[in-house]
């Protein structure tokens, strides 16, 4: 069983980074990480988005409700280009850094359930030297739908399938943390490391931006952050299960439209 002790966990909160900490905890939350006055843009950018095409008509994505569908503005698209991002992930990429994705993860009134305790990387392709910086807009705390990190988890690596993880099934039993943030503070998380979500009892929105990173010889890449392409292979992600005549993905598609057509016929 690997073990963290109370100074260990309280070492992954600070207001520097620490490699070497991440490394072992595949977490780590820094404090005022993006400038004030980058922080007041961004957020008057989400205020006035929310406003012009969010309130009360928000597009849910009923597999994934915290997920934002609407196409964001410039500057919060974008959000990945500050040069803070890039300060932090150098010493665990070097200086050739690119992204996978960037996306909005929002707990409103559409979207205040629990997310299941999951790991990303197996929802991803290319390497799996990933991580995502989640960037909160908003205070984010247990009372609207706080993350939850299971601390050390992503040392047993991606487990084979997607979906909710059951942590009775292993002997390991890692500690949790649930950090409250501000704006400005920011959460790094390896990309197989365990996460969930809670309620949003407060009724106050969670805004949060979820920017997936690699190192720029990943051949997934979608544009670098800083450096230079390292990789003469590249390959667009959309719509993934091109890539293949039969797979999972394709078993599942029929069997939901086998059973909807079942269902359909004794009606």
């Amino acid at each position: 069983m690997t073990r963290f002790n109370e100074q260990q966990l309280a070492s992954l909160d600070a207001d520097t980074f620490d490699p070497e900490v991440f490394r072992q905890t595949g977490v780590f939350v820094i404090r005022r990480a993006i400038p004030a006055a980058v922080m007041r843009a961004w957020q008057e950018a989400w205020d006035a988005f929310y406003e012009s095409t969010l309130r009360g008509r928000r597009a849910v994505n009923q597999a994934n409700p915290v997920a934002l569908m609407e196409a964001l503005p410039p500057l919060l698209a974008n959000m990945y280009r500050e040069p803070a991002f890039a300060a932090i992930l150098k010493p665990l990429f070097g200086e050739h850094i690119a992204i996978y994705h960037h996306r909005f993860v929002i707990k409103d009134e559409f979207s205040t359930g629990k997310v299941k305790l999951h790991q990303d990387s197996c929802y991803h392709l290319g390497n799996l030297n990933k991580c995502s910086i989640f960037t909160p807009l908003s205070q984010a705390n247990p009372d609207n739908g706080a993350m939850t990190f299971h601390v050390g988890s992503h040392k047993l690596g991606v487990l084979g399938d997607a979906g909710e993880i059951d942590p009775g099934a292993f002997d390991i039993r890692w500690p949790t943390i649930t950090p409250s943030l501000e704006p400005g503070d920011v959460v790094v998380m390896n990309s197989s490391l365990w996460h969930e979500s809670g309620l949003n009892t407060s009724g106050m929105h969670r805004i949060m931006a979820d920017t997936l990173f690699q190192p720029a010889d990943d051949p997934t890449g979608r544009e670098l952050v800083c450096g230079d392409w390292q990789t003469e292979l590249r390959y667009s992600t959309d719509n993934h299960i091109r890539f293949f005549v039969n797979s999972r993905i394709h078993r599942l598609i029929r069997c939901e439209k086998e059973r909807a057509a079942a269902q359909a016929a004794g009606e």
